[in-house]
């Protein structure tokens, strides 16, 4: 009878630490899982809030686009001529005896654009 006791009790602390390493393993794989969810969805927004800002500068890039050339025709009927090459902007009259020529410095866009205030 005593051995019978004694396996039945081996028996079952061998069920209960079976049973709980496969708990902490579902509690592991559970818990990665909802951590994976949370970064996907973290991530999914930041993308989301990337794409927003692309679209918003596109359309800035386009009114700034528009507004150069607006300038440029209005010089052009003025007599002068704006020539712009990469970061190079010349300003000539139309008989040429006048020229400016000026390069852009090193801007940086972020904080041109929080100084805009968008």
């Amino acid at each position: 009878m005593e051995n019978i006791t004694i396996y039945l009790n081996l028996v079952i602390a061998v069920a209960i630490v079976l049973g709980g390493a496969v708990a902490f393993r579902y509690s592991l794989n559970r818990t990665a899982n909802e951590i994976q969810e949370r970064v996907i969805h973290a991530l999914q927004s930041e993308i989301q809030t990337l794409q927003d800002r692309i679209v918003a500068l596109e359309k800035d890039n386009t009114r700034l686009s528009q507004t150069i050339s607006i300038i440029r025709t209005a010089l052009k009927q003025r007599g002068m001529s704006v020539t712009i090459d990469g970061d190079l902007i010349s300003i000539s009259d139309a008989q040429g005896n006048s020229t400016h020529a000026s390069r852009m410095q090193g801007i940086d866009p972020i904080a041109v654009t929080n100084a805009e205030g968008k």
